[in-house]
């Protein structure tokens, strides 16, 4: 056996415990042990070491078993306790049984003292697992594992009772906006340890009566009581901000973080937790839509009624993805050397007859931030590989063509998306018609090291890379020149105002950048004559606009084809003479 187990000895008898002792140590125990005789000593020892099996006398002259066992009651202790007498009563020994002893057994008996504490502490282990697993369940009802802060349930209750007694505080929303991009570009533990060192940073920064919380996977929430001025709020979002500005080691990994921060105070009267922890959540995801990452919002009775229309309007997307309502439209993409067309970008289209057209720049956000992308990005990819077909099948004369199709990064995010597009797409064996695949140049940058992942297994199922609205993002060069793409589209932003000194040289500035680069430009939202010739005095090799087309339900693509791939009759033949006039002009 040559088990390590500590028993306390309740005997008057030394020799007594001798003989316990020596059985025990002849079955293979190897047994520590010390030997009281009185309420005294036996406090003093269960108080000053731990034990793991008590056996008692039952009759001493100045104690006895009851009395051990309140003793052991009174430490709140949950030990194998064995009563081993010369002679007891089977009332008697009902009685032990019955105030706590877990056995009793006669001194001349001694042989069954080593199963049965085998099989009392085997008891005790199960005992004492069984209560550390309530406990914890009881932990987790009230705080959160990683963090040992209070959570969402804890919270409320806290600011419940701050509610019905009418004291003034505000909530303060938290959302710490790395812990999506650190967790998909490095895994699950970095993200863990970011939210691990927020918290840890958090408490030990904030007011000693501020309660904080974790409330959410990203998302903290506290309870200041300390102050009700607007001013010294704000001052405590700022520091809350200087708080977070430092990086963090996250386990040799230095990140910086940020937070987003939304401010809701007793003055709304909320007669329930929940309306106030939502009001601070509805600021600060209002202080997410402008950017403010450095500044605290503070909610005002205005964004409930934006936030209950948002709620319709997911209701309502989420209802027309089921139905199928929302519609694919082609905008031509033209090649402006030859000003024929070479493929379409899909652009998704929703209509309401209540409400007419609805903006994509309205829906495709809320799509994003309620996961709905998942299921529209699946209508749109499995419309587009239709129309696909449909195009190799009828439109031969106008091949080859591609066909463009944006994809979020919250998609990308998905584990199986790459697969299953790279499947579908070579299950079709299409000829004449190819997928290119457009991501926004900010959503490329919001998780790095997973997207290039992605786009890299793209590429090598010859699906060609598009980064979209290129010019309004981030992206720093020494990104750009490593990315796995083959075309960068430039924002209609500065196709527009191309004729203007300043814009004519960016846009000359991407066209160098680009070609340096060995990438293809695609100049989004070309409108006149003057702006697609400057585009082709810089070399610009695709564009699209309305100069050409706006985007078309597909019943209306044959006849554009035909329409745009005969030359128009203002196409000026000699570029150079309408550049170097414009160059004279402005220059």
């Amino acid at each position: 056996m040559n088990q390590e187990i500590r028993i306390l000895i309740v005997e008057d008898n030394p020799d007594d415990a001798e003989l316990i002792v020596l059985e025990l140590e002849t079955v293979g125990y190897q047994i520590s042990y010390q030997q009281v005789d009185n309420a005294q000593a036996m406090k003093a020892v269960i108080s000053s070491q731990a034990w793991d099996v008590i056996i008692t006398d039952y009759s001493m002259p100045s104690f006895s078993a009851f009395s051990a066992l309140d003793i052991v009651k009174s430490f709140n202790l949950d030990i194998p306790f064995i009563v081993v007498s010369g002679s007891i009563g089977e009332e008697t020994a009902v009685e032990l049984m019955r105030n706590g002893a877990h056995d009793y057994l006669l001194k001349n008996n001694l042989t069954r003292l080593a199963p049965v504490i085998e099989r009392e502490l085997r008891e005790a282990k199960i005992r004492y697992e069984r209560k550390s697993a309530i406990e914890k369940v009881e932990f987790l009802a009230y705080y959160d594992e990683l963090t040992k802060l209070p959570n969402r349930y804890a919270f409320l209750q806290n600011l419940q009772t701050y509610i019905n007694h009418s004291h003034k505080f505000t909530v303060v929303f938290i959302e710490v906006e790395q812990y999506r991009q650190i967790k998909y570009g490095f895994g699950h533990i970095k993200s863990e340890s970011l939210i691990f060192n927020v918290a840890k940073r958090l408490q030990f920064n904030l007011h000693p009566s501020d309660f904080l919380a974790r409330i959410g996977k990203d998302e903290f929430a506290v309870i200041i009581t300390h102050t009700d001025n607007h001013n010294d709020i704000q001052t405590i979002a700022a520091e809350i901000n200087s708080i977070i500005d430092p990086p963090f080691d996250l386990e040799g990994l230095m990140m910086y973080a940020s937070v987003t921060i939304g401010l809701v105070d007793y003055s709304f009267n909320f007669q329930d937790a929940e309306e106030f922890l939502r009001a601070a959540e509805i600021a600060n995801h209002n202080a997410k839509v402008q950017g403010l990452k450095n500044l605290a919002v503070c909610y005002h009775q205005q964004m409930q009624s934006q936030a209950t229309d948002h709620l319709h309007l997911e209701t309502e997307l989420r209802q027309a993805i089921k139905n199928q309502e929302l519609k694919l439209f082609y905008q031509p993409i033209v090649e402006l050397e030859s000003l024929r067309v070479v493929g379409f970008e899909a652009l998704i289209r929703w209509y309401q007859p209540q409400k007419g057209f609805i903006s994509p720049d309205k829906f495709i956000p809320l799509a994003e931030k309620t996961g709905l992308i998942i299921p529209l990005g699946e209508l749109i990819l499995e419309t587009a590989f239709q129309q696909m077909i449909k195009w190799q099948e009828e439109l031969d004369e106008y091949l080859p063509l591609s066909l463009a199709v944006n994809l979020s990064s919250v998609q990308l995010e998905e584990s199986n998306i790459v697969p299953q597009i790279i499947n579908k797409y070579q299950s079709l064996d299409l000829k004449g018609v190819t997928l290119k695949l457009e991501v926004t140049e900010s959503h490329l940058m919001d998780n790095i090291h997973n997207v290039v992942q992605c786009l890299q297994k793209f590429r090598s199922a010859d699906i060609q890379i598009s980064i979209d609205d290129f010019g309004t993002g981030y992206s720093s060069l020494s990104y750009l020149k490593n990315l796995p793409v083959d075309l960068i589209k430039v924002d209609r932003a500065f196709v527009s105002m191309i004729e203007q000194k300043k814009d004519f040289g960016i846009m000359q500035a991407i066209m160098t950048l680009a070609k340096t680069l060995h990438l293809d430009v695609v100049a989004e939202g070309i409108e006149t004559t003057e702006q697609m010739q400057l585009l082709q005095y810089l070399g610009c090799q695709y564009g699209q606009g309305f100069l050409f087309s706006p985007a078309i339900p597909a019943d209306k693509v044959p006849n554009v084809l035909a329409k745009i791939n005969q030359k128009p009759i203002n196409y000026c033949n000699n570029k150079s003479i309408f550049a170097n006039s414009f160059l004279t002009r402005t220059m």
